[in-house]
């Protein structure tokens, strides 16, 4: 995978307020994270694994990415502020492979569209980044509907 340079990004309140909700929103990369994690702990299926290292991957991108626009990457929907913590309560437990695969879609349908919404809006250097986002997200995407397309 190719590395994104972020050096040339600087604060940008408007791009900050755009992708902020996307990094520890409710239905967020770091929700996903989290649901991957649960599921890996389960241990239903090792796509999980894989896919929680990836979203983890992207969780870090976009936190600096968040770093670089001028804000500290807490873990709430509108950083730097102490408002809207990040709650576990946004993770999907669902129990069995078919309905954490099928939870799994929705939840990378949501980011996607977050992802589309970002680029609609943000410009410059800024949207090299949050277009990786996007295309890791459509990968994760094509994977869990390939994997739920198997199960029946």
């Amino acid at each position: 995978m190719q590395e994104v340079c972020l050096e040339k990004i600087g604060e940008d309140s408007a791009a900050l307020k755009r992708i902020s909700p996307l990094y520890a929103g409710r239905g967020s990369l770091l929700t996903a994270v989290l649901q991957y994690v649960y599921q890996t702990v389960r241990g239903e299926n090792k796509l999980f694994e894989v896919l929680a290292g990836e979203a983890l991957y992207d969780f870090e991108l976009l936190g600096a990415l968040i770093g670089r626009l001028g804000a500290d990457p807490v873990f709430t929907a509108c950083p730097p502020y102490p408002v809207s913590y990040h709650s576990a309560a946004g993770v999907d437990y669902a129990k069995t492979e078919r309905a954490m695969l099928s939870a799994d879609i929705r939840m990378e349908e949501r980011l996607l569209a977050g992802y589309d919404a970002a680029l609609a809006t943000v410009g410059g250097e800024v949207s090299g980044p949050v277009a990786r986002l996007r295309d890791n997200c459509l990968s994760r995407l094509g994977r869990l509907n390939r994997a739920a397309g198997d199960l029946l």
